[in-house]
């Protein structure tokens, strides 16, 4: 967690296969699968055609169905068994969800907390950091410490739930706040409302891979297996998956656009959902 972080009343997720299911049950395919960016043409995500009515997201149970299978084959990668690799353990992974279109579905809360912090960073855009502040009732922390702000930010598009997935969603936004802030200038908060449209892409496809990853790690039971191997070993592990996963997801989006002016739209969750949908469909492969 980052240094600014302190909520000792935040359910932490953790290792808890008794758990019960944190969503409902399926209620059918996502609305639109067709907008998944490709690598040979170029596309932009929210034209001035007539929005769509902003979908809602079905609440699916996202437990894993093949526990043996997926958790099994990331033991192997932690332990570095020949033959072991990512990309199986992801393929298994996204196969005991129902394949990327069912994983997606179950990330219905993780989508609902993408789709705020986009809108979020399109009023920043469109009306600055304290207009912002203002307008998500944090006017009271305009002028106030980075660790403050930060953490007022966190509460407002991620506040602290009841639900595993909640407590998922909200380490992700957590961790992405914390990586957003290290990238201003002079780390200057205010410079938040200056940001280029790449760098607004980049922070959206590093919160559906910090979720996608945090959300693996949990249904799977344990951080990577850390009893099979050293603290450090697993710390370093985690973080190159994170990694991967936020790198494949990148490359995908290479040549799409995110139009920072219009985020605040309601055509917002499409795009996060089709960002986490791109991301399970990557660990498919």
């Amino acid at each position: 967690m980052p240094p600014w972080y302190n909520d000792s009343d935040s359910p932490a997720p953790g290792p808890n296969p008794d758990a019960p299911a944190p969503e409902g049950p399926p209620s059918g395919p996502p609305d639109d699968v067709s907008l998944q960016p490709s690598r040979d043409q170029n596309q932009v995500i929210n034209n001035n055609a007539t929005p769509l009515a902003a979908p809602e997201v079905p609440v699916v149970d996202g437990s894993s169905k093949n526990w043996g299978g997926a958790k099994g084959a990331m033991t192997r990668v932690s332990n570095n068994t020949t033959g072991a690799s990512f990309g199986k353990a992801g393929k298994k992974y996204v196969s005991s969800l129902g394949g990327s279109k069912s994983a997606t579905r179950a990330a219905s809360q993780g989508i609902r907390v993408g789709s705020r912090y986009a809108s979020f960073l399109g009023s920043l855009s469109s009306l600055g950091f304290a207009e912002t502040l203002h307008s998500f009732g944090l006017s009271d922390f305009i002028g106030k410490s980075i660790e403050e702000t930060c953490l007022a930010i966190a509460n407002v598009l991620a506040p602290v739930g009841s639900t595993n997935d909640e407590a998922i969603a909200r380490e992700a936004m957590i961790s992405t706040l914390d990586t957003l802030y290290t990238k201003m200038e002079d780390n200057n908060i205010n410079a938040l409302e200056n940001m280029t449209s790449e760098l607004v892409k980049e922070t959206l496809i590093e919160y559906v891979s910090n979720y996608v990853f945090s959300k693996w790690m949990y249904e799977l039971g344990s951080t990577i297996e850390k009893g099979n191997v050293s603290e450090q070993a697993a710390v370093e592990l985690e973080g190159a998956v994170k990694d991967l996963i936020y790198a494949e997801t990148t490359e995908q989006y290479r040549t799409v656009t995110i139009e920072t002016n219009t985020l605040q739209d309601v055509s917002t969750s499409r795009i996060i959902e089709n960002i986490f949908l791109t991301a399970y469909s990557l660990l498919e492969i």
